[in-house]
């Protein structure tokens, strides 16, 4: 809902039946729980994370710098 209300098009991968994609999800992140959000191809974490780094204003910059949409895994 985040990025929805920052108008941020965003792609979401539905990896509940998708072993092989959740296995490489942990690989990637070192975590099991989704949402997983990646900004320009790096994991930022979850909600939490993302929601985090609006409050500091990190977040608009992150998703300026980003080439394409913001990835919601």
């Amino acid at each position: 809902m985040l990025l929805r209300a920052k108008g941020i098009a965003f792609k979401e991968i539905d990896v509940s039946n998708d072993r092989e994609t959740r296995e490489r999800l942990l690989r990637e992140t070192g975590s099991h729980t989704v949402p997983q959000i990646f900004i320009n191809g790096a994991s930022v974490g979850g909600y939490d994370d993302i929601a985090m780094l609006d409050r500091r204003g990190a977040l608009d910059r992150l998703l300026r710098e980003a080439p394409g949409p913001a990835l919601n895994r």
